[in-house]
């Protein structure tokens, strides 16, 4: 018998053995069990939860954007303002993204919560980080109002290596916003909604509190993603990132009771 063999042969028939290979089981489950629990979505029958979080805004609301009937609301952002969906029903893409879109995503829906009688522009696009937004739509006219939401890609939400400092998260952030500030436009920031899973909540939540503060310094209203969603039990497609339909009519409903149409 080689010296391995007689060491696993000793192992075996030790009176440690049986106990030591229950622990070891045991200690395993908990570890997968953990990192299924904060690693993976947290997935219901009609999509994913969303993690709790909170950012603390203004207490006071303050007073409505008002706009003119005709006027142009745009939209800024990445993926989750594009509508991208990725099972069942979906529409043609925009913006030279060929991913699918919802039929409902928030911008959409904004303007016929308004009834129509504003112009809405969906400038979202798949994977775009705010440094994307400031060159992207550099030359594109400012709207009376802009609604920009970034971060989570800014945030690398999935644990992929690159995620953006979050101070220079928020100064281009603040670029984004003056831009159209200093051309006249109206600004509400929207802050990203929560993710599925704990871990990715936790490298997103402090660009949320950065989308926060760069409302304040700014002047500009913020509304939180957040917020909205805090009543939808599974306001995430099954991805545990991008939203539903229930979330993208919640968005927009939660902004609509920003906006006066005057």
């Amino acid at each position: 018998m080689s010296p391995l063999a007689a060491y696993l042969h000793d192992l075996k028939h030790s009176r440690f053995f049986l106990p030591g290979l229950g622990v070891g089981i045991v200690l395993g489950f908990g570890l997968a069990a953990a990192w299924f629990q904060t690693t993976l979505p947290q997935w219901r029958p009609t999509g994913s939860a969303a993690a709790r979080t909170v950012v603390k805004l203004d207490a006071a609301p303050g007073e409505p954007v008002r706009l003119r009937r005709g006027a142009v609301i745009v939209c800024e952002g990445d993926s989750l303002t594009y509508g991208f969906k990725r099972w069942g029903e979906s529409i043609p893409g925009i913006n030279g993204s060929p991913s699918p879109r919802s039929p409902k995503p928030y911008p959409e829906t904004l303007r016929d919560l308004l009834g129509g009688e504003v112009a809405v522009v969906n400038h979202g696009k798949p994977g775009d980080q705010t440094l994307d937004g400031l060159t992207r739509w550099a030359r594109e006219p400012t709207g009376d109002l802009t609604i920009i939401m970034y971060g989570a890609n800014d945030a690398k939400v999935r644990g992929k290596p690159g995620a953006l400092d979050v101070k220079v998260y928020a100064s281009l952030l603040e670029a984004l916003v003056r831009r159209r500030l200093d051309d006249g436009g109206q600004v509400i920031v929207l802050l990203p909604p929560p993710a599925s899973a704990r871990d990715t909540q936790a490298r997103l939540d402090p660009f949320r509190e950065a989308a926060a503060q760069v409302a304040a310094r700014t002047g500009v209203k913020a509304v939180d993603a957040a917020h909205a969603l805090a009543d939808i039990g599974a306001p995430l497609q099954y991805d545990g990132l991008h939203l539903n339909d229930r979330a993208n009519l919640a968005i927009a409903q939660a902004l609509a009771q920003h906006i006066r149409v005057e």
